[in-house]
Parts: C-alpha cells; structure tokens; sequence
C-alpha cells in the first residue's frame, strides 16, 4: 500500500500544482451552483431542494469524472513516462489504485465546497435531515468512483487524451441514462428492465431519497471494482509487451 499511497500523493500533486484542478472545480461548482439555484424556490422544503441536486449533479459529474481522468494513463503513455514506471517494482494494481484515488481526492475535494449549499439553507430557516443528506453525498462518492474507474480504463485504452474523453463520456453516459430511456420508449420487457437496472441513475435514486440500500453500494462498488479491473488487465497488456 505503500507504494499506491506515493502515487496518489504524486498525482494529486499533479493536479493542485498546475491550474487544471481549479479551473475544473470552478465549473463544476458554477454550473452545480445553478442547479442549487435553480431548485431554491422555497427554503422550507430543503430536504427536497437537496434530493433534487444529488439526482441532477450526479449528471454533470459524469463530465467531471472524465476529463480529470483521461490524463491519468493517457498523458504518461504519450510522454514515456509509464514505461518509467513500469520498470519500478510497482504493482499494476497499484498503480490503478493510486490514481483512482487520485481522481476521488479531487472530486471529494470539490463536493466538500458544495457543502455551502447547506449553510444557505440552515442560515435561510430550512431544515434539512442528517440520514437523506449522508446518503445523498454516499451516493454522489460512489457514482464519482464510477465515473472516475471508467476515465481511468478509457485512458488506459489509448495514447491520445481526446479519445480517451469521448470513450469516457460515451461508456459514462450509455451507463447513466440507456436504461431510463429505453423504459421511457415504452420497452418494459426483461431487456428495458435489465438495462434499466444496470443504469446508475436507478441506483443513484434511492442514496438521494435517503435509502441505504446494500444492493445499490455493491452494485456501484461492483461497477468500479470491473472498470478498474479492466485498467489493470490493459496496463498488463501493455507491460507484456
């Protein structure tokens, strides 16, 4: 472990010591802002005002997750460095790992800054309940994961950082919203119900309404432990070779 906590130390580094960081968590805290915004209408109905922006910033971070994350893999094949640290004695597993972690410090970091939403409302008289809040931040970190696990496997994919974002956004999106759409179109048979149960927006529903639920954990967990898998295996690949 040792090993992946230098890394994520290394990487989050990275991203503190150039602008990209800030300028990403800037937009993300303007336009999630908005959406605050945009539900605000009455105070008193905080608990509500905050199920309806975990359903909706659970969307935006979907681009977040995959434009900090297509560098992470891509960038270092591109300049050479990752045959750098191939020959270091580190595992492949930990090199995923510490830069998946990498990405959750950073989205940790920028939901930690929306925690002002919830001073608005206090300092507004709104009253807003512990549990759905805990949830909802639970279900925003572990779809983050997703998102973050699925950047990392489409950078490891390809040198070029462009194509690694679209994979990215493409696999991100298909998971996000395929299944309510599919269901929406009026096909309710076992595939529309199978892929609307693989689509995170269901899973994602219950974390903001308040529900614990340890099927919707180990299906987000599963998620990520899969994409960051697939990571590993095509880092191997490239190792071998």
């Amino acid at each position: 472990m040792k090993n992946t906590y230098y890394i994520t130390q290394r990487e989050v580094y990275a991203y503190f010591a150039s602008p990209i960081a800030y300028v990403i968590m800037a937009v993300f805290l303007v336009f999630s802002g908005i959406f605050f915004y945009s539900y605000a209408i009455d105070v008193q109905e905080a608990n509500q005002i905050m199920r309806s922006w975990f359903n909706l910033v659970g969307f935006f971070m979907l681009f977040f997750g995959s434009i900090v994350t297509t560098r992470l893999i891509a960038e270092e094949q591109r300049t050479g460095t990752l045959e750098l640290l191939f020959t270091s004695p580190v595992r492949n597993w930990e090199v995923v790992l510490g830069k998946w972690l990498a990405s959750m410090v950073l989205f940790g970091v920028a939901l930690l800054f929306t925690f002002y939403y919830l001073l608005i409302l206090v300092i507004l008289g709104g009253k807003v309940d512990l549990g759905p809040l805990v949830s909802g931040y639970l279900g925003l970190l572990l779809e983050a994961g997703v998102f973050s696990a699925i950047g990392l496997f489409a950078s490891a994919l390809t040198f070029n950082q462009v194509i690694a974002a679209v994979l990215s956004l493409v696999f991100s999106l298909i998971l996000y919203i395929l299944g309510p759409l599919v269901v929406r179109s009026g096909t309710t048979d076992w595939i529309g119900n199978t892929l609307n149960f693989i689509t995170l927006q269901t899973h994602m529903q219950g974390f903001a309404q308040g529900v614990l639920d340890l099927r919707d954990i180990i299906f987000f967990i599963s998620l990520i432990a899969l994409f960051l898998y697939g990571t590993g295996q095509s880092i191997s690949t490239r190792r071998a070779a």
